[in-house]
């Protein structure tokens, strides 16, 4: 069973053509999301005017993932603004995305698509693993917290206030993000949104998460959708 990018998904790959926009429908209350320090900064929207969203599609093993564009892509003259990295195997997919003028190796800001065939797990055992995995690159203990759990699908949120010496690059020493989950039978997918940034930061301008930005990223997540392919 392999994975494939629908024509519409590949086009936008390549081009940044064949494009939906879908009007966002209102805003979510931040409060979910305490673990990520909001400040008074600017950084994100203005969350009583969240923007169209650009939405996308990939075939996924058994589903269809159906998700918005990268956060910092908010219309369409700005869908070339990315890096990409890619990887497939038999039972794992992997598709992740930075800004064009950011690297892979110190990024601050990171998209990423994930995808397993795995017949021999539960979603809750899936859930479990997943946040493990993130778990494994924080010295001490990472924080999550459910936002939502509907349809067979999960939203939370994830803070690590001590990144592992390997992942800190240029003082960006902490990692926080917003996690959908779902499943359609044996196969699971992960939709990653994640900043690094600086333990300092905190509290100041500098620090990338804000109240508009948390309300900004719960009301993305919950445009997702992971459905049975037809």
């Amino acid at each position: 069973m392999l994975v494939f990018i629908t024509a519409a998904a590949l086009t936008l790959l390549i081009s940044g053509a064949s494009l939906t926009l879908a009007a966002a429908s209102g805003s979510q209350n931040g409060d979910n999301a305490k673990p990520f320090s909001a400040s008074s900064s600017d950084n994100g929207q203005d969350s009583s005017q969240v923007a169209p969203m650009i939405m996308q599609t990939m075939t996924i093993y058994n589903g269809l993932l159906t998700y918005p564009a990268p956060h910092w892509i908010t219309s369409p003259k700005d869908v070339g603004n990315f890096k990409a990295s890619r990887e497939q195997t038999k039972s794992s997919f992997t598709f992740e995305q930075i800004p064009k003028t950011h690297d892979f190796e110190n990024w601050t800001m990171l998209y990423g698509v994930y995808g397993w065939h795995l017949p021999d797990y539960d979603f809750k055992r899936f859930i479990a693993e997943s946040l493990n995995a993130l778990a494994l690159g924080c010295k001490e203990q990472a924080k999550s917290k459910l936002v939502s759990a509907e349809g067979g699908s999960v939203i939370m949120t994830y803070h690590c206030a001590a990144l592992v010496d390997p992942l800190v690059k240029n003082g960006k020493d902490t990692e926080s993000g917003f996690l959908y989950m779902s499943h359609v039978g044996s196969s699971y997918v992960k939709v990653y949104q994640a900043w690094r940034a600086s333990n300092k930061d905190r509290d100041t301008p500098a620090w990338p998460i804000n109240d508009a930005s948390v309300t900004n990223a719960i009301e993305r997540m919950k445009r997702i959708t992971y459905t049975p392919r037809q």
